[in-house]
């Protein structure tokens, strides 16, 4: 009987303590006589007399905004921090409130189209209404964030229906962007329970909008990486063909990004070290010296018996280039930049074409 009544004071406890939680987190205690207080009429001055001269650090200050909380209303929560979970995206020194900068990647150009598009997505899979848009900026529709799954419903700790407004501001050469989220309205939602309560600022609100789309953002990159990090995997099947200057090259039956991927996986087992990468010029700048122990050779010949392609031992670029919607060409030049010759090219073909095509094919490891 005595650890029923213990079991049930306690919960009892927790119970008052989930009520009471909100408030204790967002309002201060103890007296708030402070704030009844007027200030005295100023010193008047007989005439003919100059008034004496006081220390001015005990002025009060004048209030900005009349209406801005005070005294229980006051909400003493540490400010809600953005958080940078995109690759690339930072916030300025300077910089306070729902906003972020995001830096195009390596593998970028536009990062903008791209803000761009992760805004549509995110709106469309919340089902957030959208009001009005221009070419630089979104305006919401009313929605309650309170009620959303993830760091949107952070926004208010109890249902606020709110308006946003989402600006996206970037350079010309649209390789950086700033993303600023400001919250355009808000109302108490009829028949809430916290009716006593005051409605949280818009910035904490707003901070909480961009945090959930920046996740949401982080996820789709995250999903991205591992599709194309297991698409290496995936055999792709090669011809014969030219690229789009009409130079000899390998036609591989795959995008650019899925391409990408395999050839360093196939180079490596043709005996090619990959020594840099420039993926804006879809170029890898390589070296060949003989096959490695287990390479793809190492599988047909003893560990004696290894056949080197018969190319000079030298450096060379191989460089892809999209020549379709799902085709990509593959050329390889000297170290002087110069097409190699056209029967190395079919030398090449056959051990190239079945490691393209081997499903089991694996990463060499170093």
């Amino acid at each position: 009987m005595t650890t029923i009544r213990k079991t049930t004071l306690a919960l009892a406890v927790i119970a008052v303590a989930g009520c009471s939680s909100t408030v204790d987190r967002r309002n201060p205690d103890g007296s708030f006589d402070y704030a009844k207080v007027k200030l005295n009429a100023p010193l008047q001055v007989p005439a003919g007399l100059q008034a004496p001269k006081g220390a001015s650090k005990y002025d009060i200050p004048t209030i900005k905004d009349p209406n801005a909380p005070v005294a229980k209303a006051v909400d003493i929560r540490a400010p809600s921090l953005v958080l940078t979970v995109v690759d690339g995206s930072r916030i300025s020194e300077d910089e306070a409130g729902a906003k972020v900068e995001i830096d195009a990647r390596e593998d970028q150009n536009d990062v903008v189209s791209i803000i761009h598009q992760r805004l549509d997505q995110w709106l469309k899979d919340k089902k957030i209404p959208v009001q009005s848009r221009t070419d630089k900026s979104i305006e919401t529709g009313w929605f309650v964030p309170h009620d959303m799954k993830g760091q949107i419903q952070y926004a208010d700790d109890f249902p606020v229906k709110r308006r946003f407004k989402i600006t996206v501001d970037a350079p010309d050469h649209a390789r950086s962007a700033e993303v600023h989220v400001s919250s355009i309205g808000a109302q108490k939602v009829s028949g809430a329970d916290e009716a006593n309560l005051t409605i949280g600022s818009g910035e904490r609100a707003s901070v909480a909008v961009l945090n959930d789309w920046l996740g949401y953002y982080a996820g789709l990159d995250k999903h991205k990486a591992k599709v194309v990090a297991l698409a290496k995997y995936r055999p792709i099947a090669v011809t014969m063909g030219t690229n789009n200057s009409g130079l000899t090259a390998y036609k591989l039956d795959a995008d650019f990004e899925r391409a990408w991927g395999r050839v360093p996986m196939v180079l490596a087992h043709l005996g090619f070290e990959i020594k840099d990468i420039d993926k804006s010029l879809g170029t890898y700048y390589v070296s060949y010296s003989g096959n490695p122990e287990h390479s793809f050779w190492g599988s047909l010949f003893s560990s004696d018996d290894h056949k080197d392609l018969n190319i000079k031992h030298s450096k060379y670029q191989v460089q892809l280039g999209e020549v379709g919607d799902h085709t990509t060409s593959m050329t390889i030049t000297d170290s002087d930049g110069q097409p190699i010759a056209d029967d190395k090219y079919k030398e090449i073909f056959t051990p190239f074409t079945q490691l393209m095509g081997d499903s089991g094919l694996k990463e060499i490891k170093k």
